[in-house]
């Protein structure tokens, strides 16, 4: 691995953590939003809706932002524009204010995703390693949320999680400008890396659709659980302790993107997809139906495979879309999973007001999870069918998140 292939993943693993970071501070701090703006679970769900909404959306305009701009750049407005979205929300004052800004937030935060998987796709010689350890860091941030926000807010106030988180989003920025741009000069050192078409399928529209659509389950059910699921632990102790328990629970998430990624090497991605998928289901209710360390447990297996399930599916993407439109795919993907399953956030958000309970979310979200294995299956049943008996010795180490 040459150099600036090392300084693409370095820096693009730390921007990723970043953004989960702040994809899920609003969560972590949901109670003391919560008591300082007088709202009940409906909206505050409704909020995180707006947010995640905008956070998928902002996942178009940078496919095509990546193809015309290079992903450096995309990758340095995305920085920016999160760190003052960030203040924004830090300085609100009224429910508007902050729903406007989280919105704002979650349209900068939107154009990441694009940019540095396709950077580490294009300019990265051993992609699914890199794409391996770009997942983990995301989801290293996602589990350490609970405590550094929650840490934030306790010693000062929960608006100074944001101001913390903004200045790292803005000095992460700069530092990207300069390393991407020095990556982009080297091309000739780190190599393209061309993206080949598909040769899993003639005709790979329906499979594509099929995993869209699963991308918008699992991106349903995980609105749902990121807006709740630090105060569905936190509820049967103190908020103290429902921190570090949510952080244990998160940490999955990152042994999930390897032993993903580590089994998408070795096995057909179409018949892990629909097996990940069924596990999710019994978490789910374990998660509404247990306490204590079982609930923590049941939490723990439903991030692991739920996360595990993301190295397959972003490998199946990059398996059945051309090369020369794999930008504007993964646009379509992250869309489909943060922008058009944000209603999940709201979904939730009913469940719990209306049984005032978080335990309600997660019965009610295990449907989603059955209907993404249903999806898999089906995928599974056209893969089997696929022409060209050489086709599985054709096969390409396929890439993880």
């Amino acid at each position: 691995m040459t150099p600036a292939e090392r300084r693409i993943i370095t820096y693009t693993s730390a921007a990723h953590s970043l953004i989960h970071i702040l994809e899920w501070t609003y969560a972590a701090l949901l109670i003391k939003i919560s008591l300082e703006f007088d709202i009940g679970f409906l909206l505050l769900g409704a909020l995180g809706n707006v947010f995640a909404y905008t956070f998928g959306f902002g996942a178009l305009p940078s496919g095509l932002l990546t193809d015309r701009l290079g992903s450096s750049r995309v990758l340095y407005i995305c920085m920016l524009g999160s760190g003052l979205s960030a203040v924004l929300v830090g300085i609100s004052q009224t429910t508007l204010m902050l729903g406007i800004a989280l919105a704002l937030l979650g349209l900068a935060m939107g154009l990441y995703h694009p940019a540095g998987i396709a950077l580490i796709a294009q300019r990265v010689r051993q992609r699914g390693m890199a794409l391996g350890l770009h997942g983990v860091s995301g989801n290293l941030g996602i589990a350490f949320t609970p405590l550094l926000a929650g840490g934030l807010a306790f010693a000062f106030d929960w608006r100074a999680a944001y101001f913390f988180l903004a200045a790292v989003a803005v000095a992460l920025g700069v530092l990207l400008r300069y390393v991407s741009l020095a990556g982009e000069t080297q091309r000739a050192e780190a190599g393209q890396v061309p993206v080949q078409p598909s040769q899993r399928s003639s005709n790979p529209l329906v499979p594509l659709i099929l995993i869209y659509s699963v991308f918008v389950l699992n991106g349903f059910v995980y609105s749902a659980s990121r807006t709740f699921l630090p105060t569905h632990i936190s509820s049967d102790g103190s908020e103290a302790m429902g921190d570090l328990l949510a952080t244990l629970a998160l940490l999955m998430g990152a042994v999930g993107q390897y032993m993903g990624g580590s089994l998408s090497q070795r096995f057909p991605l179409e018949r892990l997809a629909p097996l990940m998928a069924i596990v999710v289901v019994p978490c789910l209710i374990g998660m509404g139906t247990a306490s204590g360390a079982p609930l923590v447990v049941a939490s723990g297996a439903f991030v692991l495979f739920s996360f595990g399930s993301q190295p397959i599916y972003t490998g199946l993407i990059a398996d059945y879309t051309p090369g020369r439109l794999l930008g504007r795919s993964y646009g379509i993907t992250f869309f489909a999973a943060f922008g058009l399953a944000s209603v999940g956030s709201t979904y939730a958000g009913f469940f719990a007001d209306r049984w005032d309970s978080t335990a309600a979310v997660f019965m009610a979200l295990a449907p989603f999870a059955g209907a993404a294995f249903l999806t898999g299956v089906g995928l599974w049943f056209i893969w089997r069918r696929r022409p060209g008996p050489e086709e599985a010795a054709q096969r390409q180490p396929s890439p993880s998140m």
